[in-house]
C-alpha cells in the first residue's frame, strides 16, 4: 500500500475522526475515504487460538444445506 504524509492541520482534524469518513477537496470532489486506525486495529486479531481454530477446522457432522433450508421450510 502506499502513503502518504499528513501534515498540520490536516492531522488535527483526522486525529479527531472517530468514524470513517468522506475526503473531498475545495471543489467538493470526492477525493477517497479515510477510516482510522483505532477502528480497524482491534478488529484485525483473531478471537481464537490457533488450538480452538484447529479443533472447529477437524470437527465433522452437521447436515447439508439441503436438508436445513427444507427444516426451515424454504422451498
Amino acid at each position: 500500500m502506499n502513503r502518504i504524509t499528513v501534515y498540520e492541520p490536516l492531522k488535527g482534524e483526522l486525529d479527531a475522526v472517530a468514524q470513517p469518513v468522506e475526503l473531498i477537496d475545495e471543489a467538493g470532489k470526492r477525493l477517497g475515504h479515510f477510516v482510522p486506525a483505532r477502528i480497524t486495529s482491534p478488529g484485525e486479531e483473531c478471537p481464537y487460538s490457533l488450538e480452538g481454530l484447529e479443533h472447529m477446522q477437524s470437527e465433522v457432522g452437521g447436515r447439508p444445506l439441503k436438508e436445513i433450508w427444507t427444516s426451515l421450510g424454504a422451498k
